[in-house]
């Protein structure tokens, strides 16, 4: 299984929104799918596998912790590996998602990805969401794919500072804890406006370039602006610009990629047997001796009767060694010799 890893909405690496593409032969269960996206640790890890129509794709994405209904950076990052890499004769892809179908066209300036264009709603905003976003003054809100609060300067919303477990919590609806800040730009700017996005809702407490967010932004701010088109910078730590152009029914953004790895994951991975939630066995070990003593067969149990002249001597018992002594015994004294008798021959008078 091959792998990329695509900066997306940027034209250069370690900027943008980065997206893991898993190109697959066939669906593997959903548990391996989320291990793999926890594993690589990005905000979203997109799964494709063939339909059998020639550009005909199933997409589904993954963030570290939850499948989510729709992403737009990482299909841009898929429609752009299967355009430029895998089938570099197509100009279009189409994914089959459960957003309905998305499309990824090859343009010169970049790749163009459509989004359904949702219906926009007046929001007011609850003093517990303005609360957790540290009590910015609040212009506008409004809900389309996700709830979307307008401040009312680039600063204010470059300077937010969320706590983000109370966002999860006041966030309600189909998408908890998921937010859009955005406000027009400061004069001069390149582009007309500018947003953030919080998500603590599904694991990424601040995404850094979201394509399903300018989807609700780019309606609005061509409304504000009367403009047919409008160009956003989403104000994260990395950054990202996108244009986007407004139809009656979708909403085309319009971005650029950048490469930062090719790799292969390892083909164990595949295997039907490999379960993420199945707890890790420890290697085999060779059993353990046995430290009891050793019985003796039960013709040893009675003691053996002593053959005739095989009687074993009796022991001899030593003397104990002398005390240690920190000086040296005396020498004992020898004995003086026996006297010698010599008898000589005399006579008898």
């Amino acid at each position: 299984m091959k792998i990329w890893i695509v900066d997306a909405f940027t034209d250069r690496v370690f900027t943008g929104n980065p997206a893991a593409v898993v190109p697959l032969d066939r669906w593997l269960p959903d548990a391996t799918l989320q291990a793999i996206a926890a594993e690589n640790k990005l905000s979203e890890t997109a799964f494709v596998v063939p339909t059998g129509l020639k550009g005909n794709y199933q997409l589904r994405w993954f963030t570290p912790t939850t499948e989510v209904p729709v992403c737009g950076h990482a299909t841009l990052a898929a429609g752009a590996v299967l355009l430029s890499e895998m089938e570099q004769g197509l100009e279009v892809v189409v994914f089959d998602t459960h957003a309905g179908a998305l499309i990824v066209r090859h343009t010169p300036e970049g790749y163009t990805l459509d989004l359904p264009r949702r219906q926009r709603s007046v929001w007011d905003v609850p003093e517990s969401v303005i609360a957790a976003l540290g009590n910015p003054a609040v212009m506008d809100g409004f809900i389309a794919e996700y709830a979307n609060v307008v401040l009312e300067s680039e600063d204010a919303v470059k300077a937010l500072k969320p706590d983000f477990a109370a966002l999860n919590i006041a966030v309600r609806g189909p998408r908890q804890g998921c937010i859009t800040v955005t406000a027009p730009a400061d004069e001069g700017k390149p582009y007309d406006f500018v947003s953030r996005f919080f998500g603590p809702g599904v694991g990424v407490n601040e995404d850094p370039v979201t394509g399903s967010a300018f989807a609700d932004l780019a309606p609005y701010w061509c409304d504000r602006f009367d403009m047919e088109s409008v160009v956003g910078y989403q104000a994260s730590k990395r950054g990202g610009y996108m244009r986007a152009i407004q139809t009656l029914s979708s909403v085309r953004l319009l971005g650029q990629v950048a490469v930062y790895l090719r790799g292969e994951l390892d083909g164990a991975i595949a295997r039907l047997h490999n379960n993420p939630d199945a707890e890790i066995e420890a290697p085999r070990r060779k059993k353990r001796r046995s430290r009891k003593v050793a019985q003796l067969p039960a013709i040893f149990e009675e003691p053996m009767l002593p053959l005739p002249g095989l009687e074993a001597p009796p022991a001899v018992e030593e003397a104990p060694p002398p005390p240690p002594t920190s000086h040296p015994a005396p020498p004992e004294p020898e004995e003086p010799p026996a006297p010698r008798i010599v008898v000589t021959e005399s006579g008898v008078g």
